[in-house]
């Protein structure tokens, strides 16, 4: 099938393609329907070009595979994984509405309320997939956080980790492929040297919160490169969000601070802590100020 993937219409058994939604890197999105039925689907296709790259094939058998065991409201559901003649596709739950990264491009920023609702959802979605089935997202950022039209936040693209193989105070390589956002990855993703766990999702987390609420990444203007190797700089910090002129409270600035440690054994270590401290955000709640030897991505003035 080759490019036509990406130009025309597929013909899927079953279902009734309507309308591209998206596109990324290794895949592309169509709004669908099961043949004979009004249930909206989304049907997620892997590109079959000829110059791609041979790992992709595993990544998206491997997403799939993870979203199929999933069963939580603030994770897309997926319905299974399918290969017609040379097309892989999988069937997933349509969400009718929008990705935070489409809304940053209507708005500048998030209020700290909208910001924590977002926390909360993930945290609770991420504890489930974490101490259920291991899952750890590894690209958590704007594009793939989504909500519906009645509010409800939810995940997608699950599944997808890979990292970079270098100890610290080698040189990145950035020819290497990683499944993964620089503007949001942690520390360990970078260097690719420990097995990961949850808390490399909660310190992406607070980078994509950090993005939404004052509509600046933790270290803009960088390159790919540069973006990496600050994440891993213990000198290296990311301004006050409220230096940019956005009201927030000095709890939510700690949460996103404690989330942002850059050494892993001193971050937050679960997302029950980190669902707990939204609450506790809420009510007003203001934190012990962390201790200056455990460096973390975010600079809080006094």
């Amino acid at each position: 099938m080759n490019n036509a993937i990406l130009i025309n219409k597929p013909s899927l058994p079953g279902l009734e393609l309507e309308e591209k939604i998206g596109e990324g890197g290794m895949a592309c999105v169509w709004r669908a329907r099961f043949a004979g039925s009004d249930q909206l689907v989304a049907v997620k296709i892997l590109k079959q070009e000829p110059t791609g790259n041979p790992e992709d094939r595993a990544h998206f058998v491997e997403e799939a595979r993870a979203m199929s065991k999933l069963d939580h409201p603030g994770i897309v559901r997926c319905y299974g994984l399918n290969q017609y003649r040379d097309v892989w596709y999988y069937v997933m739950e349509y969400v009718d509405g929008y990705s935070f990264a489409s809304l940053l491009t209507r708005k500048c920023h998030l209020p700290e309320a909208d910001c924590l609702l977002i926390c909360e959802s993930i945290a609770l979605a991420l504890d489930y997939a974490w101490h259920n089935f291991g899952v750890v997202h590894c690209d958590i950022k704007p594009e793939n956080i989504m909500i519906n039209t009645e509010g409800v936040v939810k995940l997608t693209d699950l599944g997808l980790c890979h990292t970079f193989h270098l100890r610290p105070n080698e040189e990145i390589d950035v020819t290497e492929q990683v499944l993964g956002t620089p503007a949001y990855i942690s520390p360990e993703q970078v260097y690719g040297d420990v097995e990961l766990d949850c808390r490399a999702d909660i310190y992406s987390l607070a980078a994509t919160l950090y993005h939404l609420a004052c509509g600046r990444m933790l270290f803009p203007k960088l390159h790919a490169e540069d973006m990496l190797r600050a994440h891993c700089d213990n000198a290296k910090q990311a301004l006050d969000p409220r230096r940019y002129g956005i009201a927030l409270s000095q709890g939510f600035c700690q949460l996103l601070e404690a989330m942002l440690v850059k050494d892993r054994s001193e971050r937050l270590s679960n997302w029950r802590d980190v669902y707990d401290m939204c609450l506790e955000v809420e009510k007003g709640t203001l934190f012990k100020p962390r201790a200056a030897d455990h460096p973390s991505s975010l600079k809080l003035e006094s």
